[in-house]
C-alpha cells in the first residue's frame, strides 16, 4: 500500500498513514485533508527531489535542481523514503539535502514536504 499523508487546516501537524482502515484522521476535533503529491514539476520553483545512488547503500536526495530555500517562512520541512516494508523520516533544518542509508530495504519512492507548495514525490531510480 502507498503512503498517505494527512494535513490538519487549523495546526499544521502532518501525520503519515501507512495502513488506511477507512477511519477518518482527526486533528484539532475536525478531519485532516489528505495531501496528494505533485508527481512532476507545474510551479516555476524547482521542488522534486533529486534522487541519485551515493553508493550501494545510500540514496543522496537533493531537493530541487536547483536547492530549495531553506528560510523560516519558505522551506522543506522533511523528506520520507518510502521502502517496500516501511518508510523513514529525514527532518531539516539548514540545507534540503539528505544522505539516507537504504541497506535494510529496498526503497520505491523519495517525497518532500514545502511548507508553501505542499508534497512532492518521485520514483527511486535503478541502481
Amino acid at each position: 500500500m502507498e503512503l498517505k499523508f494527512y494535513r490538519c487546516p487549523h495546526c499544521g501537524n502532518i501525520v503519515v498513514k501507512p495502513v488506511d482502515s477507512g477511519v477518518n484522521v482527526v486533528c484539532c476535533g475536525a478531519p485532516m485533508e489528505e495531501l496528494i503529491p505533485f508527481l512532476q514539476e507545474e510551479l516555476r520553483e524547482k521542488h522534486l527531489p533529486v534522487v541519485t545512488w551515493k553508493d550501494e547503500c545510500t540514496l543522496h536526495v537533493e531537493v530541487g535542481s536547483t536547492l530549495h530555500p531553506m528560510l523560516e517562512n519558505h522551506h522543506i520541512a522533511f523528506i520520507c523514503v518510502e521502502f517496500e516494508n516501511g518508510y523513514r523520516f529525514v527532518g531539516l533544518k539548514e540545507q534540503p539535502i539528505a544522505d539516507i542509508c537504504v541497506c535494510d530495504s529496498t526503497p520505491k519512492a523519495v517525497y518532500e514536504y514545502c511548507n508553501l507548495h505542499g508534497l512532492w514525490k518521485v520514483e527511486v531510480p535503478a541502481r
